[in-house]
């Protein structure tokens, strides 16, 4: 399959055509620790990881600063801004993911989902007709070589849109789609049980005319009870036909968390409250939230903290959701001593989980035999900078 292909270019050349790369006097971050020490890069993968903090002939000396494994995002909407920059314009979807890689790239992002919207709950038809061309545009960035991170993609499933399954089955054996999620965005529920604070969302974010909002609350509360639970079985079982590991999204409720287990979600993406995060626990689902979350100290729409939910032991993963600089200074912030987690166990939760998550088994961790996917980053008055980044043995930003 292309994706096997695409999973072994990246693995990078034979070990005899490459020298090795030594990047010595760093503070390595492992799965389980964090010491002064040096790693050895060949062929792509990580062949050595060494203790102490001499610098040998011919290494790099990264000077004591951070050395932590390539971040895993498993959701960043950031490609399709590129592909829709402002309302009403469209960029060329090679030339927009491009850009994308680049920027997701240079904020340690070594392996992204790019999220895209399958399903719409208003009139406009931009992101109906960039689906199949940004797609296409991502096969044709990996296939190409043109990106600095792999890339794979995730699609968001709108359960209430009722042309959902006719556009979503032909996607469905794409070789790079890694991830589904099932969304349903519909007032009195989920991400937005505040009617008022949804109205204002609509009308401000999604441009529709204020005489138009109520009517929307309508015809959504009416798709609701009639296509979404037909349909939200009916995705799953396309995934799960393939192999394909499926999201619960903005899940609010006990029941909401019980329905996703039972339909075989594995993993619950943005919990809106405390209790839809600890069913989530009990039934043995991963739990991601926004990184921005973190970064800005709680939800845009005043749902559950992630903070809080890192705190009460609940949070199993971070994505940089739609600013991909976040999932570092998410990451970093979560050593702060208000939330007091260590720096191996935040930087698991931007790189080894969900990596394991999705299946990736090859990363996500400096260990000796993984895709040497590795970022150095400095701390400047508090602020993580990336200094350098590397993605299966190869410097790319």
């Amino acid at each position: 399959m292309l994706q096997d292909h695409l999973l072994e270019e990246h693995a990078g050349p034979a070990a005899e055509a490459e020298p090795e790369l030594v990047l010595a006097n760093a503070q390595v971050v492992t799965a389980a620790d964090s010491f002064r020490g040096a790693v050895t890069l060949q062929a792509g993968r990580i062949a050595e990881v060494m203790d102490g903090g001499a610098v040998p002939a011919g290494a790099i000396d990264c000077q004591g600063e951070l050395l932590l494994p390539g971040l895993v995002d498993l959701h960043t909407d950031h490609c399709e801004r590129h592909a829709v920059p402002r309302p009403g314009v469209q960029w060329d979807p090679l030339e927009a993911a491009i850009a994308h890689d680049a920027q997701v790239a240079a904020a340690g992002i070594t392996t992204v989902f790019d999220s895209l919207v399958v399903g719409l709950r208003d009139a406009d038809q931009t992101r109906r007709d960039l689906l199949g061309q940004i797609m296409a545009a991502v096969e044709k960035g990996e296939t190409l070589g043109l990106f600095r991170s792999q890339h794979f993609l995730h699609l968001r499933c709108e359960v209430t849109d009722p042309t959902l399954l006719d556009q979503v089955e032909p996607h469905m054996d794409h070789p790079l789609l890694r991830l589904v999620s099932i969304m349903e965005h519909t007032v009195g529920q989920r991400q937005f049980p505040d009617a008022e604070k949804y109205r204002e969302i609509l009308i401000k974010l999604f441009h529709v005319p204020p005489e138009q909002v109520d009517e929307r609350f309508r015809r959504d509360a009416e798709a609701s009870r009639t296509f979404a639970p037909t349909y939200r079985a009916a995705i799953c079982r396309m995934a799960h036909a393939r192999g394909i590991p499926v999201a619960a999204h903005d899940d609010e409720t006990l029941e909401h968390v019980e329905e996703a287990a039972h339909l075989g979600m594995v993993l619950s993406e943005f919990p809106t409250t405390l209790v839809a995060a600890e069913a989530a626990r009990e039934c043995g689902m991963a739990t991601i939230m926004g990184a921005p979350n973190v970064v800005k100290g709680g939800s845009q729409t005043g749902n559950v903290s992630a903070i809080e939910l890192v705190k009460a032991g609940l949070l199993d993963i971070l994505a940089s959701d739609y600013v991909p600089v976040s999932m570092l200074s998410a990451t970093l912030r979560l050593t702060e001593e208000d939330v007091g987690l260590t720096l191996p166990q935040a930087v698991k939760m931007s790189s080894l989980a969900p990596a394991k998550a999705a299946g990736l088994d090859d990363r996500g961790e400096i260990a000796v035999g993984k895709r040497a996917d590795l970022l150095r980053v400095r701390l400047v008055e508090g602020h993580p900078v990336v200094r350098t980044v590397y993605a299966a043995g190869d410097r790319v930003a």
